[in-house]
């Protein structure tokens, strides 16, 4: 007789896993990670007043909503090519040119 085994209900579990739920607050950690970042990061954006931090005894609470509008009004970064780069596909380039052309 063959055993039967039980199916896997990652999908159920994950929904009764506190981590899955949508939270409305996260501590400094949940918002590192939520936004890639180190603590640190998070906490000096508290401390400088950048992002609103709500204290909650020991911890540091931060919104779901401030932290959305926070990373929102953070500066684009524009594209950074380094010269050296740059030149090495003007280099590239002249000499397909050239191959083309002979």
């Amino acid at each position: 007789m063959g055993i039967k085994h039980k199916s896997n209900t990652t999908a159920a579990s994950a929904v009764n896993c506190p981590e899955f739920r949508p939270q409305g607050a996260l501590n400094i950690i949940q918002a590192a990670a939520y936004c890639g970042v180190r603590c640190s990061a998070i906490e000096d954006a508290v401390r400088d007043g950048r992002l609103a931090g709500r204290r909650l005894g020991r911890n540091v609470i931060i919104i779901t909503s401030d932290l959305d509008a926070f990373l929102a009004s953070l500066e684009i970064v524009s594209v950074h090519t380094p010269p050296s780069i740059l030149k090495r596909r003007q280099e590239r380039s002249q000499q397909r040119t050239t191959t083309k052309a002979a």
